[in-house]
């Protein structure tokens, strides 16, 4: 009687399918502050208080000499936390591609680079605005030392919102190509 009990027991919770998944451990409550969980290093208005001011300092943070340490916390605070990189580029026997990447994605391949020597400086700045959205279209040279020759042309399309505190880059869409200065640097066919 009670191996018959004992089986009809274990035949009924076969039959019901596995226990339930436990709850999930519950996050930590957010902050009183959700302007505070933004911030990942704390920006003066002079860096983040115009549209302008926040594209100049994504040249300043980025740009800097071969083995130059780049601030990644102060890059990331211009950024949202939502905010998306779309590299529009043009493979030589392909054509045209976009690539999307999250933030995260970007620095850790863009960083290392930067820090071989990198100077991307503006060659001019529009910006449309209204109210608490703007459009940035900045088009920019890049070069490997200060005072060193052109080697890419390109522009950076920014998206920038205003949160009643300070303006924060959004969405960061940007396409560079060779010049002819670094054409000239590059080895020739084999023969």
């Amino acid at each position: 009687m009670i191996r018959s009990l004992f089986c009809l027991t274990a035949l009924s919770l076969v039959a019901q399918g596995p226990p339930p998944p436990r709850a999930a451990p519950q996050a930590p409550k957010a902050s009183s502050s959700p302007i505070k969980e933004l911030v990942r290093a704390d920006l003066s208005p002079a860096e983040t208080g115009t549209p302008e001011a926040l594209t100049a300092a994504l040249y300043a943070f980025i740009s800097g000499p071969k083995d130059q340490k780049r601030d990644s916390e102060k890059i990331r605070a211009l950024f949202h936390l939502q905010a998306r990189i779309m590299v529009a580029a043009r493979h030589p026997e392909k054509g045209a591609f976009i690539r999307p990447m999250e933030l995260e994605a970007f620095l850790a391949f863009a960083i290392p680079q930067w820090e071989r020597g990198f100077f991307e400086r503006g060659t001019a700045l529009t910006v449309q605005k209204q109210d608490g959205v703007a459009q940035v279209w900045s088009p920019y040279e890049i070069r490997l030392a200060a005072d060193g020759p052109a080697l890419y042309t390109g522009v950076n399309a920014l998206q920038c919102a205003w949160d009643g505190k300070r303006w924060w880059i959004t969405h960061l869409q940007f396409q560079s190509a060779p010049t002819a200065a670094l054409a000239a640097t590059l080895d020739g066919p084999k023969k």
